[in-house]
């Protein structure tokens, strides 16, 4: 899991694959130990309601796929995973590093 801080939204006039109900947000990833920008800018499917500078957890790849298990397609019996590269999994509420 990676950290990052929620710095905008993503609007789309259109979304394909049974995206049309996810929230798309703009996350800047941040070093765990500095809190200081590691990366560029990417967007991130919200699983949990993040808001506007919010400080997150994410995965990326194969795992953000898996983030959004019980997504709702236009049939969820044929339906193939979302198209998605990063998921917000978590709120971070504070961390304590050693």
């Amino acid at each position: 899991m990676k950290q990052a801080k929620v710095i905008g939204r993503v609007f789309c006039s259109r979304q394909c694959c049974g995206m049309e109900s996810k929230t798309l947000l703009l996350i800047q990833p941040l070093d765990w130990e500095t809190d200081k920008p590691a990366g560029d800018p990417l967007v991130a499917g919200d699983t949990v309601g993040a808001g506007a500078g919010e400080t997150v957890f994410f995965v990326a790849s194969r795992e953000a796929i898996q983030a959004f298990e019980g997504w709702e397609g236009e049939t969820a019996a044929k339906a193939a995973p979302p198209p998605v590269d990063a998921a917000i999994v978590g709120i971070i509420d504070g961390k304590q590093i050693r």
